[in-house]
C-alpha cells in the first residue's frame, strides 16, 4: 500500500498513525551507513528495496565488495607510503598482443593513487586537423591518422584483473548485455583475444572495462555514478579522447557507458554521453554518409562492416532512448531513411556468411521475417515518426492531422501485433522493440488525449473530441498490453541473476503504463485499475535492483501521488 493513501485530511493538516520505532537501527542501514527511520516491521529503505529488514544484535559478515574496498585503501596507503614509484604498465605495438595484454594485466598490477595518474602525464595529440578544416583535402590527399601511444592506467588494469577474469568478463558480457543490443562482434573479439598477429591495445582494455561496468550492478548505498568502475572507465575515455583516439572501440565502449548511465538513470550524463556518441561515429565515418571523412578508412572484411553498421545503429538508438522522456522535440538531422540497411541476421553476421545475411532495408514491410535487433532499428523509426507529427510541421488542416495520427496508430499497431506474435518464442530478446511501440503508442495517444491547451480544456471541435475520445481509449488499451508484457518478463526472469538479461530500455514503457493507471485510479478510483497499478509497480521494484532507472520511475509515480493527494485535501 502507498504511503500517501494513510494520509487523511484534519483541520487542513495530515495526521499519520502512531508508528512503532525500533530500538536500533537494522543491520542494512548500519553496513551502509544510511539513516534508518527504525520502523517496524520494516524501516522505508528495506521497504522500498523489498529486501528483509534485521533489527537483531549480529554484526553481518563481511562481503566481497567489502574486502574490495579494503584492497583498494591499503593500496592507496602503501602507494603513499613508498613514494608513489609505481609505473603503469605502457603499451607496445609492436611487441603486445590482445592475449599479452590480458595477460600481463595480472602480472604488473602497479599500485593505485587516484591524485597522481601517470597516464595523463605528457599526453600528446597528433591528430591532424586537417580533417575538420578541410575534409576534402583530407580525404582525397591520403593524410593518415596516427595512432597515439597510451598507457593505459593503473586503476584500469587493477579493475580488469588477469587474463581469465577478462575472459569472464566477454563471457558475461555476450550471455547478457549483447542479446538486448548485438554492437561488438563475437567473432571478432574472440580473434582479439587469442590471435597473437591481432594486437591489443589501450582502446581494447577501455572496451574491455566498459563491458564489465555495463554487466556489474553498484553495491546498495553506493550511488551509480560513484561506482569505480563508472569513474574509471570515464576517466579513460577523457584520456584517450584528448590523445586524439579515433577507434571504434571507443565509440562502442562510449555506447556502454551511455546504456549504463541510462539504466541507472545517470543524469544529465546520460543525455550528454549519447550527444557525444553521436558526434565520434559522425567524425568515424561509420554514419553512412557520402561526405564523412571515413576516419577509420575502409574496413577489410564484410564482418568488419556489419560491426560498423550495427555500431552507428546502436548510436542512434541511444540517442533517441535516453532522450525519450524529455529531449524528444529535438529533430535528429540524420534520420534513417527507408532505403537505409538494417543489421543482417545475427548467426551470418557472427559466421561470416555474407551469402546467408538476408540484407534488408529499413522501408521493408514488417511481415519480412528479421531479428530483434533490426526490430528494434524499426521500432526506433516508428518512434522518429511520432516525434516528426508531433513536433514537425503541421498540416494545415486539423482533420488531416488527425487522419495522419489515425494512420500512424494503425501502423504502431501493427507492428506491436507483429512483434507480440514473435516473442512467444523469444521474450526477452524481443523485449527491448516491442517496449520502444509501446512507449511509441502512449506517446502518440498522450498528446491528443489532453490537446491544445496544458491545463487540459475541453475539445474546441467535433474532431478533436473524437479524436480525443480514441487517444484515451488507446491509452487504456496500450497500458493493459504493458502491464501483460510485464507479466511476461517476470516470469521469465524467475531468479535475480535472470535480471542481468533484461534490458533498461523496458523501463519507458513500464512507467508510462504505470502513469496512465495512476491518472485511472485518480479518476474514477476503479479497483481493477488500482491492481495493475501495483502489479506493475512490484515488476519496476523488482528490477529496481538490477537498474536503478526503474526505482527512480517508482519515485516520480510516488511524488505525482503526493502532490495529487495535497491537492485534493486542499480543494
Amino acid at each position: 500500500m502507498n504511503s500517501y493513501e494513510n494520509q487523511i485530511p484534519n483541520g487542513g493538516h495530515f495526521e499519520a498513525p502512531a508508528i512503532q520505532i525500533a530500538n536500533q537501527a537494522c543491520l542494512s542501514c548500519k553496513k551502509q551507513k544510511r539513516k534508518c527511520d527504525k520502523a517496524l516491521p520494516a524501516c522505508a529503505l528495506c521497504n522500498r528495496m523489498n529486501r528483509a529488514c534485521d533489527y537483531s544484535d549480529a554484526t553481518p559478515p563481511p562481503t566481497s565488495d567489502d574486502f574490495n574496498a579494503l584492497k583498494m585503501k591499503v593500496m592507496q596507503l602503501e602507494a603513499t607510503l613508498h613514494g608513489r614509484h609505481s609505473q603503469p604498465t605502457s603499451y607496445t605495438p609492436s611487441s603486445s598482443s590482445g592475449l599479452a595484454v590480458a595477460e600481463s594485466i595480472g602480472h604488473q598490477i602497479p599500485a593505485y593513487n587516484p591524485t597522481q595518474d601517470i597516464s595523463w602525464q605528457g599526453v600528446q595529440n597528433r591528430f591532424p586537423a586537417i580533417a575538420f578544416l578541410d575534409s576534402d583535402t583530407f580525404k582525397y590527399g591520403g593524410v593518415v591518422v596516427p595512432k597515439p601511444l597510451v598507457e593505459i592506467p593503473g586503476d584500469v588494469l587493477q579493475l580488469l584483473g588477469d587474463g581469465p577474469e577478462i575472459q569472464d568478463i566477454i563471457t558475461k558480457y555476450f550471455e547478457t548485455v549483447h542479446k538486448w543490443m548485438p554492437i561488438v562482434s563475437h567473432k571478432r573479439m574472440t580473434r582479439n583475444m587469442v590471435n597473437p598477429m591481432w594486437e591489443g591495445g589501450p582502446d581494447l582494455a577501455l572496451l574491455f572495462l566498459c563491458m564489465k561496468l555495463i554487466t556489474s550492478t553498484p553495491p546498495d548505498g553506493i550511488e551509480a555514478s560513484q561506482s569505480p568502475l563508472y569513474i574509471s572507465a570515464k576517466r579513460f575515455i577523457a584520456l584517450l579522447e584528448a590523445t586524439g583516439s579515433a577507434s571504434l572501440h571507443v565509440l562502442q565502449a562510449g555506447l556502454l557507458v551511455t546504456w549504463y548511465e541510462y539504466g541507472q538513470a545517470i543524469y544529465p550524463a546520460a543525455y550528454m554521453s549519447a550527444g557525444w556518441c553521436v558526434r565520434y561515429g559522425s567524425m568515424l565515418g561509420i554514419n553512412g554518409n557520402s561526405e564523412a571523412a571515413e576516419i577509420l578508412g575502409r574496413t577489410g572484411t564484410w564482418v568488419e562492416q556489419e560491426e560498423r553498421r550495427r555500431t552507428w545503429w546502436g548510436v542512434l538508438l541511444a540517442d533517441r532512448i535516453v532522450c525519450i522522456g524529455s529531449q524528444g522535440y529535438i529533430p535528429n538531422p540524420q534520420e534513417p531513411t527507408p532505403e537505409d540497411v538494417l543489421p543482417v541476421h545475427d548467426y551470418a553476421w557472427e559466421a561470416g556468411e555474407v551469402t546467408s545475411a538476408g540484407q534488408r532495408t529499413l522501408g521493408m514491410p514488417i511481415d519480412v521475417a528479421v531479428d530483434p535487433f533490426p526490430r528494434l532499428c524499426q521500432a526506433y523509426s516508428t518512434m522518429g515518426a511520432v516525434i516528426s507529427h508531433h513536433h514537425g510541421k503541421k498540416l494545415p488542416d486539423e482533420k488531416d492531422q488527425f487522419m495522419a495520427a489515425t494512420q500512424l496508430y494503425s501502423e504502431i499497431s501493427n507492428l506491436i501485433l507483429k512483434l507480440t506474435e514473435e516473442s512467444t518464442n523469444d521474450p526477452l530478446g524481443l523485449a527491448s522493440p516491442l517496449a520502444v511501440a509501446y512507449s511509441t503508442l502512449c506517446m502518440l495517444c498522450k498528446r491528443y488525449s489532453c490537446p491544445s491547451t496544458r491545463n487540459c480544456a475541453p475539445p474546441s471541435t467535433q474532431a478533436a473530441s473524437e479524436m480525443q475520445t480514441q487517444a484515451i481509449e488507446g491509452l487504456r488499451s496500450v497500458s493493459a498490453s504493458i502491464k501483460e508484457f510485464a507479466g511476461h518478463i517476470a516470469d521469465v526472469t524467475p531468479q535475480p541473476l535472470d535480471l542481468d538479461r533484461v534490458s533498461p530500455i523496458i523501463m519507458d514503457a513500464l512507467y508510462s503504463a504505470a502513469s496512465n493507471y495512476a491518472w485511472m485510479v485518480r479518476e474514477s478510483g476503479d479497483e481493477t485499475c488500482q491492481n495493475a497499478l501495483d502489479s506493475l509497480r512490484n515488476t519496476m521494484r523488482r528490477l529496481g535492483v538490477r537498474w536503478r532507472s526503474a526505482a527512480e520511475y517508482l519515485r516520480i509515480l510516488e511524488a505525482q501521488e503526493f502532490t495529487y493527494a495535497v491537492g485534493s485535501a486542499g480543494s
